[in-house]
């Protein structure tokens, strides 16, 4: 479904430029599901439990999101693919979403046939091979890459969740994928309860960001803005959290931080960087409402 341009930007600068619909969300994120054929080692949505909404729950959520304002959503999971309703796929889903919202994206592990019509689709991918298996517990790193050549979708990103254990390669996984994906997405790991150890501390932080932005000047489709990256080395950056929305399984909402309702709020230790990316762009940064146009349109 082609965006209506004029519509898009009439709402833009009424809501947010002009600053009439006071807090008013822009981007939602919809955990469609829990469930999820993986085990992550820094994720904790798989070990939640809430049964996944019927068809026509998820299309009741979408309408509210809308008219709650927002006009981007991104599925996520759990593993968003796993989600089915008898004869309804997450295909339903997609088609049903683009036609309410300017633009629909996804999250997926990978490991399912990369064959959703979305506009965007982000694969996290968090090391090479070995790493990238030891922190999913499966040997999927090849089939993942062999259902990224496989697939007809024309906007494939890679999204790294950054690490302890993976900080490391991580300027070799960005030059790895250069071929391979469009572009790449970063943000770091939050510590949620259960794997406090995979924080990775600010200096370390600090030194691999010097390194993704040097990537990113050489050619490199980091798509992250190069002000997002400054702003993450020691979170120097204001949190414009109303601006995301989120949703769960059940249809219950949380307008802000990805973490309300999920776990315990620690800003000082956000790596969020959808978060800073928007919230930059919302300021007025020129670099961030030019990565989001890039990533999104």
């Amino acid at each position: 479904m082609p965006v209506n341009v004029f519509a898009r930007d009439l709402h833009i600068l009424r809501n947010y430029v002009l600053k009439r619909g006071a807090r008013n969300p822009f981007l939602a994120s919809y955990k469609l599901t829990y469930r999820c054929n993986m085990r992550c080692l820094q994720c904790p949505f798989w070990q939640m439990k809430l049964p996944d909404p019927p068809f026509s729950s998820v299309v009741e959520t979408l309408d509210a999101l809308y008219a709650r304002r927002n006009r981007i959503i991104i599925f996520e999971g759990g593993e968003p693919m796993l989600w089915k309703d008898g004869v309804h796929s997450i295909h339903d889903v997609v088609i049903a979403a683009r036609k309410r919202f300017y633009r629909v994206g996804m999250t997926t592990n990978g490991t399912l046939p990369l064959d959703v019509p979305t506009n965007i689709l982000w694969v996290s991918l968090d090391g090479l091979e070995e790493t990238h298996n030891r922190l999913r517990g499966a040997n999927i790193f090849q089939k993942i890459m062999d259902n990224i050549a496989a697939s007809p979708h024309p906007k494939i990103f890679a999204h790294i969740t950054i690490n302890s254990q993976n900080a490391n390669e991580v300027p070799e996984l960005i030059r790895f994928l250069k071929e391979r994906v469009k572009g790449i997405t970063i943000q770091f790991y939050y510590p949620y309860e259960q794997e406090n150890n995979l924080f990775l501390d600010f200096a370390s932080r600090e030194k691999l960001l010097d390194e993704i932005i040097h990537l990113k000047a050489a050619g490199y489709t980091v798509m992250n803005s190069r002000a997002s990256l400054e702003a993450l080395k020691r979170n120097r950056w204001h949190c414009v959290d109303w601006l995301i929305d989120n949703a769960n399984p059940d249809g219950s909402m949380q307008l802000g931080c990805y973490l309300k309702g999920r776990t315990e709020v620690d800003c000082i230790r956000c790596g969020f960087s959808p978060h800073t990316e928007i919230s930059l762009a919302y300021q007025g940064n020129l670099e961030a409402i030019r990565a989001g146009l890039q990533i999104f349109f």
